[in-house]
């Protein structure tokens, strides 16, 4: 039985959808009953909540590997400690753990960081998948503005980024919790290539037949904006201080990880473009 913990966050549910494909046992944690109801038929549905023990030990009755998820808030790491304290003592062999590229050098890769030094110490088998920034925030988090202002916005200048589609970390952490041979190691997950933002850009409004631009904010100037938006401040420094990562052209790297694991190469932004394209343009019909 593999338990996917997050199943209703943008990579969790991904990871379900695909598992779910193979016909292995599966069950999944989601906070409440109804967030759990788009649960792919014969997944097995788990509430768990990060601070309640009990709940955690129940919905790993059974269960011989974990895809860890902790939620993206301030105290992701105690959270993911509380429930290694659970699975180090549960019949788990081993976790796979969603973590992120860059090491300390931000605010959330450092809190990756943290979970991951704790997750060691444990002594249950793990893989860290460290992935880049995901192609679907654009769609996720910038159709808003896309869709009313053909533009989107940010902090982090005209630096290249490697982003990589989830379905790409999704078809990793499938083969990583479906087969052996994954334990004790490390992937760095990013796309084909290191784009800029004009790059995107000019990707997007080739696909949506208008002219998209990017429009690069002061970092005081971006936080505003975000904590207007409704962020918490915590959330909304952390998210500067990514962007700033991304300024300072630290997110360009390229790994061959995806491509090793999955034997293709990873998704382009052009494909992703294509793909997400009826999204976006649904947004803007919603938006009109």
């Amino acid at each position: 039985m593999i338990l996917v913990t997050g199943a209703s966050g943008n990579v969790g549910k991904e990871v379900l959808k695909q598992i779910s494909q193979t016909g292995i046992r599966v069950r999944a944690t989601f906070q409440s009953p109804s967030s759990g109801a788009s649960a792919p038929s014969g997944v097995e549905i788990a509430i768990m909540d990060y601070n309640k023990p009990e709940t955690i030990r129940a919905a790993l009755k059974g269960v011989e590997r974990v895809f860890l998820v902790g939620p993206p808030t301030q105290k992701l790491p105690a959270l993911e400690r509380q429930a290694m304290d659970q699975i180090r003592q549960s019949d788990v062999q081993q976790v796979v753990k969603l973590s992120a590229m860059g090491g300390r050098e931000a605010t959330y890769p450092r809190q990756h960081a943290d979970s991951e030094d704790y997750i060691k110490t444990t002594g249950v088998a793990y893989t860290f998948l460290r992935p880049n920034g995901f192609m679907q925030n654009i769609v996720n988090y910038n159709a808003t503005t896309i869709n009313a202002q053909n533009a989107f916005y940010g902090c982090q200048g005209e630096s290249k980024i490697s982003h990589i589609d989830i379905r790409d970390v999704a078809a990793v952490a499938t083969k990583a919790l479906t087969e052996n041979g994954h334990e004790g190691k490390v992937y760095t997950l990013t796309g084909p290539v290191a784009l800029s933002n004009a790059q995107i850009t000019r990707i997007l409004s080739d696909d949506l037949g208008r002219e998209i631009r990017y429009v690069d904010l002061p970092s005081q100037e971006f936080k505003q904006a975000l904590l207007a938006a409704g962020l918490p401040e915590w959330s909304a420094d952390a998210l500067v201080n990514l962007q700033d990562f991304y300024r300072a052209g630290k997110a360009s790297g390229v790994t061959n990880d995806v491509e090793q694991l999955l034997r293709r190469r990873p998704t382009s932004f052009e494909q992703f473009s294509r793909d997400y394209r009826d999204a976006l343009r649904r947004e803007e019909r919603a938006a009109g």
